[in-house]
């Protein structure tokens, strides 16, 4: 896959409003829509954003770029820092809030998107099913340590009836369903073995600047909201703007960036829950809370293993790799730097190497497309909810046997883990 920059590149803003215009015009009968002229504004779907920082920018840009065909809109921010709600609501004309109960009252707003910090994923999320809404939850469905939380959100949404798509965008592509068939007919025979990994170089320190270093708690900045369940501790500028930093509202590489590499194996492999985890690495570059190397080892019942692996010290790709016991499938680059997509090779005589390019992986537009058609036809996302809670566990899993020095086992009767 590609290399990850180590800085965000410029001109991405622009990028994300074209591709999600693009997308939205290729995909726009499957949404049931024409173009906004055709269609009044009351038509497009509603969404409100809760937390509007870095990544929700993203999105932000592409619905205002889906507003252009009539797809959907912003309606409503929210933001416990004033300055970035205020600059939110400017770009986007959508009503501002600070406490997201209030947007989730909104009778504007069909769907929220959900971009705050880990520990905000799941409560919010939960409020938001709770209050009749569907939901775009940014990567990962939880903080590391709510795996418990992730499994209400799975019930809670089947009983109110309302989706839930978890943002990892490498899951948009429209290969998967074909590649899920290759291998359930064998063409690699039974899976055994599988790397994949995320290398990039750089702190997630330089990626969250501080605007105001003098920047402290009260109407404008609502600290306690931000630490929702977290410790009580003391506020400061680090930790309110660079929480990815920090254990107690992020889990580093595991579930920032392995989540990523680590769901679309697990989709093509159909996987359920693992057996057993094992985590490693630790922070031998930066000064920050969580590990700068990060490594998981999942077992799975009968098989496969899954090796994730990651390092912020070099930023070299290096390709999935799927072991089976009669073939392989890769994915990631060929020499020179051109990504070839999925390469399929059976170990059979006489069966051929097949190459399947990527059709949209990794573009964060096609991922809401995805979900915006769901939510009008009622069907599952591609990162939908019951496969978002399966990922989470091995990565909440690795993350603790980390922590802990140990082992972690999961039961599959009471869908829980501990350390053994």
């Amino acid at each position: 896959m590609r290399a990850p920059s180590e800085t965000p590149r410029a001109g991405s803003n622009r990028r994300n409003f074209l591709q999600a215009t693009c997308a939205a015009a290729s995909l726009a009968p499957a949404l049931g829509v024409a173009s906004a002229s055709a269609k009044g504004a009351n038509e497009r779907l509603g969404v409100g954003f809760i937390g509007t920082g870095g990544r929700a920018q993203a999105h932000i840009d592409i619905v205002m770029a889906l507003r252009e065909r009539g797809v959907a809109e912003p309606v409503a921010v929210c933001d416990v820092y004033r300055p970035r709600l205020d600059a939110a609501a400017k770009k986007t004309g959508a009503k501002a809030y600070m406490e997201h109960e209030a947007l989730l009252a909104d009778p504007r707003v069909d769907v929220v998107c959900v971009a705050t910090p880990d520990r905000l994923h799941a409560p919010q999320t939960i409020d938001a099913i709770k209050a009749g809404k569907d939901v775009y939850c940014e990567k990962p469905l939880t903080h590391w340590g709510q795996f418990e939380v992730a499994k209400t959100i799975e019930d809670l949404a089947a009983q109110q009836g309302r989706l839930v798509q978890v943002g990892t965008q490498h899951m948009a592509d429209d290969n998967y369903p074909e590649i899920i068939r290759l291998v359930r007919e064998g063409i690699i025979g039974k899976p055994m073995h599988a790397t994949c990994s995320y290398f990039r170089r750089g702190d997630w320190g330089e990626r969250m600047p501080i605007p105001d270093a003098a920047a402290r708690p009260g109407p404008d900045l609502l600290w306690d909201r931000f630490l929702g369940d977290a410790p009580k501790v003391p506020f400061s500028v680090s930790r309110f703007f660079q929480w990815r930093m920090y254990w107690d509202y992020a889990g580093g590489p595991a579930t920032d960036l392995l989540v990523h590499t680590f769901t679309p194996v697990f989709c093509v492999l159909e996987l359920g829950y693992p057996d057993r985890v094992f985590g490693g690495g630790g922070t031998f570059e930066y000064n920050r809370e969580v590990p700068d190397q990060c490594n998981i080892l999942a077992d799975y019942p009968g098989g496969p293993s899954v090796v994730m692996t990651n390092s912020l010290s070099n930023a070299t790709p290096a390709d999935t790799v799927i072991r089976g016991t009669d073939g392989i499938i890769t994915w990631g680059m060929l020499q020179g730097g051109q990504e070839y997509g999925v390469r399929i090779v059976p170990f059979g005589k006489g069966r051929r190497e097949l190459i399947i390019p990527w059709k949209g992986q990794g573009d964060t537009s096609k991922l809401w497309v995805d979900f915006l058609s769901c939510v009008k036809r009622r069907k599952q996302p591609l990162c939908n909810i019951a496969m978002a809670v399966k990922v989470q566990a091995p990565l909440s899993m690795g993350i603790v046997s980390h922590r802990s020095s140990k082992v972690v086992k999961f039961d599959q009767a009471s869908k829980t883990f501990a350390c053994v």
